[in-house]
């Protein structure tokens, strides 16, 4: 066997035993989608960790139980996750408690201020307390709950998502992405 042909071979069992993060989101606008996509630049920084950019319609079972780390997004709905994400939830499996010790994080997005962000990233935890995830926040106090976005209203009406936000939303990826990685050299 060629000295290049092995390292191949190892490359390949390697990457297969990498932790993947799971980053999936609702999103009607696209402002949720680009907090994602946001978070998973972040997760990505941290080498040695594949991610897996999804909107929820497309996760599979599979994708939730190879996953050490599932990364959740919503819009805000009534001060709620959208309806769409709490039935994606729903349908997790249950028995048995297949997700029992995967990290969990949550990220969200409002189109005003005090609209009900800091509400959804709590009911995403909630929900993956259930099932037996260990949850986090992100890197900074001010995102002590996950990564949110307010846009539609006053100095956050534009076009694009505050910068402020996608801070935040690289910073949690950052994180759940390093701590996929401590905790898993725990599991082996």
């Amino acid at each position: 066997m060629t000295i290049s042909l092995f390292f191949l071979l190892l490359h390949q069992v390697h990457s297969q035993n990498q932790p993947v993060v799971l980053i999936a989101y609702y999103s009607q606008s696209g402002n949720t989608q680009r907090l994602a996509e946001e978070i998973e630049k972040g997760a990505k920084s941290v080498s040695e960790v594949e991610t897996r950019l999804l909107s929820i319609e497309k996760v599979t079972e599979k994708d939730l139980l190879e996953s050490s780390a599932i990364i959740l997004g919503s819009p805000v709905y009534n001060a709620n996750m959208a309806p769409a994400v709490q039935e994606f939830i729903n349908s997790w499996p249950f028995e048995g408690s297949p997700l029992k010790d995967k990290i969990g994080a949550a990220f969200s997005t409002g189109g005003g201020i005090s609209i009900g962000e800091e509400g959804v990233l709590i009911d995403i935890l909630r929900s993956m307390l259930i099932h037996g995830m260990i949850v986090m926040g992100g890197e900074e106090v001010e995102a002590a709950f996950g990564a949110s976005a307010i846009t539609g209203e006053g100095p956050f009406a534009k076009e694009s998502i505050d910068g402020i936000f996608l801070k935040k939303a690289f910073g949690l990826g950052k994180r759940v992405a390093e701590m996929t990685l401590k905790w898993d050299l725990i599991e082996k």
